[in-house]
Order: structure tokens, then sequence, then C-alpha cells
């Protein structure tokens, strides 16, 4: 059964503050990045999940996620596109 690597990553919710995110911010003004205009930081997710598809090793990333990963109270979370892991040679 093939593999996949699928990242699901956690944010605070917008109406919430950050600030670890508004520290590192503050950091990219100092470094002179002019260009940022806001950082919200949060935690990632690196799953190897081994499923009969991309939609199914999707599903579990996104229960996984809902059951266990995020605090729903305070934050969100996106679960991103599945690639597959090559088969070892």
């Amino acid at each position: 059964m093939p593999r996949y690597e699928v990242l699901v990553t956690t944010l605070p919710h917008p109406a919430l503050l950050d600030p670890e995110g508004e520290t590192i911010y503050q950091a990219t003004q100092r470094l002179g990045f002019s260009a940022v205009h806001s950082v919200r930081a949060g935690r990632a997710f690196l799953l190897e999940i081994q499923a009969d598809s991309p939609e199914t090793a999707t599903e579990i990333a996104h229960q996984l996620a809902e059951k266990l990963l995020h605090n729903p109270i305070v934050e969100h979370f996106k679960v991103h596109t599945p690639k597959p892991v090559p088969s070892p040679t």
C-alpha cells in the first residue's frame, strides 16, 4: 500500500493575539525586511500515512488534526496536499 507525506499546519485564530508572531514581525522590521507586513507563528506536523489514495491520506490527516493536533479554542488548521513517498528500491 502506498505511503503519503502530509503536512498539517496550525495557526492561532485571527482574532487572537500572537506574541510570538509579533516578536518575529518586529525582528523582520529591524533587519530591514520592510515588505513584511505581518507574521503569525504556528506549528507544523509532517505525517507519513499509509493509505489507498491521496484522498484517504488527507482524510486521515484531517481526523488526526481535529482530534489531536490542534486546540480548537485557540487554533485553526490546514491539511496540505499529500505527496507520495517513494518506495525503497
